[in-house]
């Protein structure tokens, strides 16, 4: 998967400790070269100082202990009651290297110097019934510089009496987050996957077993497992700055069970909050090693996606009651297909469940190593018609080291048009839907105005768009009203820092005259 590292999310019970131990006995059992590091949650964790320090040294020595340049890696979830000289101590005493996640402190990170990095948790998700973007990130780096980490994850649901809440994670979140990260790999420390094993949040990624929290209803029977494979794509593409080759052909799809707008017949809870920020939607990640057939079916809804080019491709159906199933066609034949067993969308629920039932349908493997060239195309499409081995119940977070350098700034960079064929129409606001242009050309660690302009006049289209820094995206034609002033379209290109392409949800755009 290319994950380096777990940390170990721990409250105040005895038993978790010695979860913990049996965690790192196993990693030492089997020289696993995944590393283990500790992070309380001091949500339940005593601000304590002598027992944690005395925790955190009983592991430090161990050789599945993560280290950062030597020093053993310290996370926490919350924390400020330690207080900045609780931190510094633990810093001395065990020559930790320090990275929580603690709240407020916005606006003040600069009287907390004793911390080399803080990561944002609830960065991985929008905030309230929006899309998700940079916005939160760059703000962060603007006060933090150097020592910003970061989060992602696919979905968050959670239906309990003292929490019922959703995340917004339509929109294929979890590809739109990975794809940021790449754009910020520069500037972040660490990259923090949430979770292995949080099933009470819904955003576990691991197998389902081990201990529950009590009164969860939603998780037994809704597999993620195919998140964990997806991961390794992206994992992979941000540690090394490059996509790698696909050399199997797989569809990736996922699915609520109930519509959203269900009333539940046996529920004691209340539908969760936000509710209404979904769609009832079957979402699906195509990667494909050559241009193909998609047909993706719920119930008596079913579309075909003819020609979906080579590469990474997002398609999507409305659900309606039944089954649902995947399949994937090449030259009149089926090479992969697959019918989710154990699934079943409901118009009348007994209880609420906003969890997503996860699959994969595989193909065969063929052998490659040259990574992804920017010259792939690929197409997002909505439809027209529309425990490790801990059974502790707290998360489990992997973790991913970035191996990249800081950046030049944002100021530098231009908004010059590629070549004289094409000319810059300016920067325009994007959604999630309809995109300002229809076709994902790439998301390119090498992406410039001119690979993006190359790319879509290589497929026959008069407009190109860059993104994200990284992202390219091309089409016929565009609405002109959603233009905004260029200086909103202020990342960097991310193979041309002097460049700009787009921002969050920000497209710069150029056209191709004579076209």
């Amino acid at each position: 998967m290319g994950v380096d590292a777990i940390a170990l999310n721990y409250g105040a019970s005895s038993w978790e400790l010695d979860q913990i131990a049996s965690a790192y006995a196993a990693a030492k059992s089997i020289s696993s070269p995944l590393k283990l590091f500790l992070s309380p949650d001091f949500t339940s964790h005593a601000c304590d100082l002598d027992p944690l320090i005395a925790e955190i040294k009983r592991f430090a020595g161990h050789p599945s202990q993560f280290k950062v340049n030597g020093r053993v890696m310290v996370s926490s979830f919350e924390g400020k009651c330690l207080k900045q000289v609780g931190w510094q101590k633990i810093k001395s005493e065990v020559g930790a290297y320090l990275m929580p996640f603690i709240s407020g402190l916005e606006g003040q990170f600069g009287q907390w110097g004793v911390l080399d990095t803080w990561f944002c948790w609830g960065c991985a998700w929008p905030s309230g019934n929006i899309d998700k973007t940079m916005a939160d990130d760059h703000y962060y780096i603007s006060q933090l510089g150097s020592r910003y980490g970061t989060t992602v994850s696919p979905w968050l649901f959670t239906h309990y009496d003292y929490k019922n809440f959703l995340h917004k994670s339509d929109d294929w979140l979890y590809l739109t987050r990975w794809n940021q990260l790449m754009a910020m790999r520069d500037q972040l420390t660490f990259v923090e996957v949430i979770s292995w094993n949080d099933f009470g949040e819904s955003h576990y990624m691991g197998p389902i077993h081990g201990l529950q929290p009590s009164g969860t209803t939603w998780v037994n029977n809704f597999p993620h497992t195919a998140w964990q494979e997806l991961s390794a794509y992206y994992i992979h593409a941000f540690k090394t700055g490059s996509y790698p080759t696909i050399t199997e052909d797989i569809v990736y799809y996922w699915a609520r069970p109930h519509p959203a707008s269900a009333r539940a017949s046996k529920d004691s809870l209340e539908k969760p909050q936000g509710w209404d920020w979904v769609s009832d939607t079957l979402w699906a990640a195509v990667f494909l090693t050559a241009p193909g057939t998609v047909t993706l079916t719920s119930g008596s809804s079913s579309q075909t996606f003819k020609n979906v080019p080579a590469g990474v491709s997002r398609l999507s159906i409305p659900l309606t009651p039944g089954m649902i199933s995947v399949k994937v066609e090449r030259g009149g034949k089926t090479v992969a297909s697959e019918r989710a067993r154990g699934y079943n969308y409901v118009s009348t629920p007994e209880t609420y469940n906003f969890n997503a039932w996860v699959g994969a349908a595989k193909g065969t493997v063929q052998p490659s190593s040259t990574p992804t060239s920017i010259g792939t195309l690929t197409t997002t499409s909505t439809t027209t018609t529309t425990s490790l081995s801990m059974t502790t119940s707290k998360s489990v977070h992997a973790t991913t080291t970035s191996t990249a350098t800081t950046t030049s700034s944002t100021s530098q960079a231009t908004h010059t048009p590629p070549t004289s064929k094409w000319s810059s129409l300016g920067c325009f606001v994007d959604t999630s839907y309809p995109r300002i242009l229809p076709v994902f050309g790439a998301s390119s660690s090498s992406m410039t105005p001119q690979a993006c302009t190359s790319m879509c006049a290589s497929h026959g289209y008069s407009y190109a768009a860059t993104e994200y820094g990284v992202e390219c995206w091309c089409g016929s034609g565009i609405d002109l009203s959603t233009s905004v002033s260029k200086e909103q379209c202020n990342i960097p290109c991310a193979g041309d820092k002097t460049r700009t392409c787009g921002a969050a949800w920000r497209a710069e755009v150029y056209f191709r005259s004579g076209s």
